[in-house]
């Protein structure tokens, strides 16, 4: 377990400010009161990630009705989609810790051109990477070696989410610019909206119901982009109420400057290299597991969303923390970072943990859910089973990753995940995969050591403290 507080020789070693050095002191009650600020801004998230990854699962519930196929292609496409939104990882990453620390320090102003920035920033650059994606989409999906089928239904789901890719990248940013001006709960709302919308329009754009035509997965895509764009309209018009502390001027003020842009692109884009390398890394493991038939690669993707909803559950807890760790440094209170860091870590240890033995032991029944039993027989239930022994260790890295992020000193971070993608990833699980011949069930322990491995250096990387040294 994760002391509260650095010792005193790795203190002097480091040669932290003394604020920190003195925190060997803090009292019992001084370390619950700030776990009940991380409670606070981290239960709201995560449960806006909760919701929401139970959209991305109920998208695949319905269309494993119309077989795998459609599954298959929605996994397919989002390792491709998820590695052209860098753009909106770095915008989101560096924003939210400019916002949360400006926030912090009292420097209204500043954090209003700051999250108009972001916003700029991405209704601009994601249309354009969005468009360019769509325009590269036919040479792109062949080089996923997926059946003929997959590809033309990952085509119809793709382009109506690359149309929409600049608005869907801004709705991120209405829910971390609410957390990071300390509304969390309104950020949680914003997720609600935006996953109830999609809930109740998927099984009536897919399947159709009175006037509607059944659209199969294009009204899958149709319902997700519709629910993007309207907690966008909801979410501007939010920031710019009497609600919000920080009222945003979208048009009277005047615009930010390059200098704006510049630091928002400085503190975010080693996350978006770390983005880019995982993204790439899983389009490759896709490919590599691709060799053993559609129904694999439908299998892999529902139960990476499983597993998915448990990760982005803690991810949403963490982004909480992150946000509170960023004004806790504006406010040059680094001890009641450094606790808070504690506390976010040993929190979503202790909560993936359980997730992960809910996951192993109900692991048939998850599976049976998404799929007839015949379509998956027993390598479905035995995938999700190995995914989950490195469910805990995800936890922990991403508490560890998010404390970074809200100092924003993400470099580190960024190295780390380079190497856990490319030296332990990907050659895992080909070691496991294909050289000892273990077939998919080795490529995914493949994974799964190297996460683990991942989880252990993060820790390690969070413990030396540098991430409290970080000004700008």
């Amino acid at each position: 377990m994760l002391p509260i507080v650095p010792s005193n020789k790795l203190s002097s070693v480091l040669k932290l400010p003394p604020e920190v050095a003195k925190a060997a002191h803090v009292t019992k009650s001084e370390s619950r009161s700030v776990m009940r600020e991380v409670i606070s801004y981290g239960i709201p998230s995560m449960g806006g990630f909760m919701v929401a990854s139970f959209n991305e699962m109920v998208d695949l519930f319905w269309l494993a009705k119309i077989g795998t196929e459609p599954v298959a292609a929605v996994t397919v496409f989002g390792t491709i989609y998820w590695m052209i939104m860098t753009y909106n990882i770095i915008a989101g990453v560096g924003s939210s810790a400019v916002i949360a620390r400006r926030f912090g320090e009292g420097a209204m102003a500043e954090c209003e051109t700051a999250i108009r920035a972001v916003f700029n920033m991405k209704l601009v650059g994601g249309t354009l990477i969005g468009l360019a994606t769509w325009f590269c989409l036919h040479w792109i999906l062949p080089l996923m070696a997926v059946e003929p089928a997959v590809e033309e239904q990952c085509f119809i789901y793709g382009v109506w989410m690359l149309a929409g890719a600049g608005v869907v990248a801004c709705t991120y940013s209405v829910y971390s610019a609410f957390r990071s001006i300390g509304m969390p709960r309104m950020a949680w709302w914003m997720q609600v909206l935006c996953a109830g919308t999609n809930i109740i329009l998927d099984p009536i754009l897919i399947f159709g119901m009175g006037p509607i035509p059944a659209m199969g997965i294009q009204g899958a895509a149709v319902a997700t982009l519709f629910s993007f764009v309207l907690v966008f309209i909801v979410g501007v018009i939010g920031l710019s109420s009497s609600i919000s502390p920080v009222r945003v001027r979208w048009f009277s003020a005047g615009w930010p400057k390059w200098k704006d842009y510049a630091q928002i692109w400085n503190v975010g884009w080693p996350v978006g290299i770390n983005m880019l390398s995982f993204s790439f890394a899983m389009t490759i493991g896709v490919r590599l597991v691709a060799e053993y038939g559609t129904d694999v690669v439908a299998i892999f993707g529902a139960a990476h969303k499983v597993l998915h909803f448990g990760v982005m559950s803690m991810v949403g807890f963490t982004l909480g923390t992150s946000s509170l760790v960023a004004q806790f440094l504006g406010a040059k209170e680094l001890v009641k970072s450094w606790v808070a860091g504690v506390h976010s870590i040993r929190i979503s240890g202790y909560v993936m943990l359980g997730y992960a033995a809910f996951v192993f032991f109900f692991a048939d029944w998850i599976i049976h859910a998404f799929f007839d039993v015949a379509d998956v027989g027993d390598i479905g239930p035995t995938l999700l089973r190995i995914m989950a022994i490195s469910i805990p260790f995800a936890g922990i890295h991403i508490g560890a990753e998010t404390v970074f992020e809200g100092a924003g000193h993400n470099r580190p971070m960024m190295l780390l995940s380079i190497a856990h993608s490319w030296l332990l990833m990907v050659p895992f699980m080909y070691i496991f995969g294909v050289y000892l011949q273990m077939g998919p069930a080795g490529m995914i322990t493949g994974a799964t050591v190297a996460h683990c491995l991942g989880g252990l250096i993060a820790v390690w990387l969070f413990y030396k403290g540098s991430w409290l040294r970080v000004s700008f």
